[in-house]
C-alpha cells in the first residue's frame, strides 16, 4: 500500500501510538521508513541555525533519536529505516523532505499547542505545525492521536505464561480458586484483596487483564477502575459481581470495562471469557494492521473527491467496509445555515441523495457501504459518527469549497478532529501521487 513512510514526530510520549502506528504499517508494506525530526530555530532565531550542523548538534540529536526509538526498531523488525534530523522551521523541513524522498504516507503524533520554554527547544513543535503539514503536503497525513489503541507486535505476548492477570477480591476463596483455574491453563496470575493493593501491584509491572470484584471494603471495584483506566489505559478490566450488583457493572461498562461475570461463576465461563480477551491481544499482537470500518467524511469539494479515491482505494486494499458522512454546518459560526428543521431534514435527504449519486457506482466490491447526513458541528459530528460506526480509521479532505484553504469550513476541522479522535485520521488535499 505504501513504499515510503515518513514519521514526523518527536521523541516523547505523547508521540508513542503515532510511532507505533509508523512502525506497523512500514513492517506491513516493506515499505523505506524515515524518521525525521526539524530542530527548531529557538530563542536565536534563525542566525542559530548555520552552526548547528558544524557544531555537531544534529549528530548528537540524531543519536538521541536513535536511541530512543531503538527498542521499537527491534521490537517491530524495520529493517529499511533511516534517522533525518535537519535545522529549520518543523513544517516547511517536513513538507520538503517530504517532497524530495517521494513519501506517500506523512505520520504525525499530536502537536503542542504551546511549547514549554522549561522543555529542550528540540522536542517542542508549533502549534500551527500539523495544521500547515495537513494542508500542503502532497500525499496523505496521518495523525494519530493519545487515545489511539497500541498496535501490538508478535512479542507483546509471546505465550499464556505472558499473559498477565490480576485478581482482585476480598475473599481469600474467590481469589485462590479463580487463580488455580486461570494457572491450570497457563497463565500467570497474581492476587490482590483490595483496591489499594490492586493499584499498587499495577504500579509495580504490567499487566494485560483485571478481573475485579465490585463490592469490596474501601475502595470498590468501580473506583478502582475508575484510577486504573486513566494511567493504564491499555489494561482490559472485566467485573464480577452477584445479581443485586448487576446494574453497577453496567454502569461500569460504559466507563471502561470490557464486560461483568455473575457470580458464583461456572469456571469454564471464566476461562472462556479469559480466553475471549486472550485471543483479541493475539489479533492485535500482530504487526499486521487493520482496518475494518473506515469513515469517509465528505463535503463534495474537489479535495473530497480525492479523499474518495484514496479511501477507496484503503477500502479495497484492508477489505473494508467504508461509511461516506456529510455534515450540514447548523448555527456554529458566520458559514453555518439558518434552518428550520422541515429545511434541515430536507437538506439531509439532498446530502444522502447526493452522496449516493456520486458515489454510489463507484463503490463496486466494496463489503459493505452506507451514507449518512447529519447536522450541526461538523468536527463535532464526525467524531460522534465515527463513534457510533465503530471507526479505525477517518479519512478527511482538508480543503474544501474554499478557495482560500485557510478558511476551510471542514478543513478547518481536520486537526480538531484528529486530535481528539480514538482512531487515526488521514487529511487528504490533493489526489495521492501513488494513484
Amino acid at each position: 500500500m505504501f513504499k515510503n513512510v515518513l514519521l514526523a514526530a518527536s521523541p516523547t510520549k505523547a508521540c508513542e501510538r503515532a510511532a507505533d502506528m509508523a512502525f506497523a504499517l512500514a513492517k506491513q508494506s516493506n515499505a523505506k521508513l524515515y524518521i525525521f525530526h526539524a530542530y527548531g530555530m529557538g530563542s536565536d532565531g534563525w542566525g542559530a541555525i548555520r552552526h548547528l550542523v558544524p557544531s555537531g548538534k544534529v549528530e548528537e540529536i540524531k543519536e538521541e533519536i536513535n536511541n530512543y526509538f531503538q527498542e521499537k526498531i527491534e521490537k517491530f523488525g524495520v529493517k529499511d529505516y533511516t534517522i533525518e534530523v535537519v535545522p529549520g522551521l518543523p513544517h516547511s523541513e517536513i513538507l520538503r523532505f517530504a517532497r524530495k524522498k517521494t513519501v506517500d504516507l506523512i505520520i504525525m503524533g499530536p502537536h503542542e499547542k504551546k511549547i514549554d520554554e522549561d522543555l529542550p527547544t528540540r522536542w517542542g513543535m508549533a502549534g500551527s505545525s500539523l495544521q500547515r503539514v495537513s494542508q500542503r503536503a502532497r500525499c496523505p497525513v496521518m495523525v494519530v492521536s493519545e487515545q489511539v489503541p497500541k498496535v501490538w507486535t508478535m512479542e507483546a505476548v509471546g505465550d499464556r505464561k505472558d499473559f498477565r492477570i490480576l485478581v482482585v477480591d476480598d475473599e481469600l476463596i474467590v481469589r485462590d480458586s479463580t487463580k488455580e483455574w486461570l494457572e491450570d491453563e497457563g497463565f500467570t496470575v497474581d492476587m490482590a484483596a483490595s483496591g489499594q493493593e490492586a493499584l499498587d501491584k499495577l504500579a509495580s509491572k504490567p499487566y494485560h487483564l483485571m478481573l475485579t470484584d465490585i463490592k469490596m471494603p474501601g475502595m470498590d471495584g468501580v473506583e478502582l477502575l475508575k484510577r486504573a483506566h486513566k494511567p493504564y489505559p491499555d489494561l482490559t478490566v472485566v467485573m464480577m459481581t452477584a445479581y443485586a450488583t448487576v446494574e453497577t457493572a453496567i454502569e461500569a461498562m460504559k466507563i471502561g470495562a470490557l464486560d461483568y461475570l455473575l457470580k458464583p461463576f461456572d469456571p469454564e465461563i471464566l476461562v472462556d471469557k479469559v480466553f475471549e480477551v486472550y485471543e483479541d491481544f493475539e489479533a492485535k499482537r500482530s504487526v499486521k494492521v487493520t482496518f475494518s470500518d473506515i469513515v469517509l467524511a465528505t463535503d463534495f469539494s474537489e479535495p473530497a473527491h480525492h479523499a474518495f479515491d484514496f479511501a477507496f482505494r484503503m477500502t479495497q486494499y484492508y477489505q473494508a467496509n467504508l461509511h461516506i458522512f456529510h455534515v450540514i454546518p447548523v448555527a456554529h459560526d458566520e458559514d453555518a445555515l439558518i434552518l428550520d428543521q422541515a429545511d434541515i431534514k430536507e437538506s439531509i435527504k439532498d446530502a444522502t441523495e447526493k452522496m449516493k449519486k456520486k458515489y454510489g457506482p463507484k463503490l463496486e466490491g466494496v463489503a459493505e457501504h452506507s451514507f449518512e447526513s447529519w447536522e450541526g458541528m461538523p468536527y463535532v459530528e464526525v467524531l460522534k459518527f465515527a463513534r457510533w460506526r465503530n471507526a479505525d480509521l477517518i479519512i478527511m479532505a482538508h480543503h474544501s469549497k474554499e478557495i482560500d484553504p485557510e478558511k476551510a469550513l471542514l478543513g478547518s476541522n481536520v486537526v480538531r478532529v484528529a486530535l481528539s479522535a480514538t482512531c487515526p485520521t488521514i487529511s487528504i488535499n490533493r489526489l495521492p501521487a501513488s494513484r
